[in-house]
């Protein structure tokens, strides 16, 4: 499709009488950051939810295969994410997309698709972009579409509530898969295996089976110069114990192998 990069708009004029007004280049960006961090967040929500068992093991070895679904998904959302006439970056900063000929209409479902292709191209794009005195895309001119502010947009302070809850749902979820996405390490599974053998810990564990509030640093180099800790909680906040497992990281097997184990009254751990 042949196009001329030097094409206004038709119905400019229309845009004055009409007081509608072209979304700036800079506005157009920044949308696009706001759907790129949406992807992220989203696709990093997948990773957590859909962990592995052992998937600290693979860490190291995971090949091109292995990261497809995680950057696959994203190029996925920001392919598909003007699907419904404006992205989410584009609904919170009131934008919308428009026929270039009758402002009035929305592009079809394909056009929308098809535009954002070419995001492939994004160092083209954002020439293309900078250059355009209407702050077209090179899939703009090609599909004869138009990025506007929305007359209709949410109040300014709705939107920046639903960008605060979209942000606090992602952020909810990640809380709400923490604890499974560190149980399901061989590095928790072998610092747990410890903890239960602990001499020290046995009266504890009859009377509270549960190992609280894990968290754990790892270094997935073999032989690190320092140790990866896995932290928990012994018993009930009061008489319970604080309990440090230093681990490393073997090869030959691939696994995890327990150096220290650390055990402190909570009061004491506090102080």
């Amino acid at each position: 499709m042949s196009f001329d990069p030097k094409k206004e708009p038709e119905n400019h004029e229309s845009i004055a009488d009409r007081r509608l007004q072209i979304s700036s280049t800079g506005k157009r960006l920044f949308a696009l950051l706001l759907d790129f961090i949406l992807a992220l967040l989203l696709a990093n929500t997948l990773v957590q939810v859909f962990r592995k068992e052992h998937w600290d093991l693979v860490m190291q070895s995971r090949n091109f295969l292995d990261l497809l679904p995680f950057y696959g998904s994203i190029v996925l959302v920001l392919i598909f994410k003007d699907i419904l006439g404006r992205s989410p970056g584009k609904l919170l900063l009131g934008m919308t997309i428009r026929k270039i000929e009758n402002f009035s209409q929305r592009p079809s479902f394909f056009v929308l698709i098809k535009r954002n292709l070419l995001l492939l191209l994004f160092p083209v794009e954002a020439v293309v972009l900078f250059r355009d005195a209407y702050a077209r895309r090179l899939a703009d001119k090609w599909w004869g579409t138009i990025v506007l502010d929305d007359q209709k947009a949410l109040r300014v302070i709705l939107r920046i509530l639903l960008g605060n809850i979209i942000l606090f749902g992602f952020f909810s979820v990640a809380i709400l898969y923490q604890r499974s996405g560190i149980e399901k390490t061989a590095a928790y599974q072998t610092a747990e295996q410890a903890i239960r053998a602990h001499p020290s810990l046995q009266m504890l564990l009859e009377e509270s089976p549960e190992i609280e509030e894990p968290e754990m640093h790892l270094d997935l180099r073999e032989n690190a110069e320092n140790p990866s800790l896995v932290r928990a909680r012994v018993g009930d906040d009061e008489t319970g114990k604080l309990v440090t497992v230093s681990l490393t990281f073997r090869n030959n097997p691939r696994g995890w192998e327990v150096l220290n184990i650390e055990v402190k009254p909570i009061g004491e751990a506090d102080d």
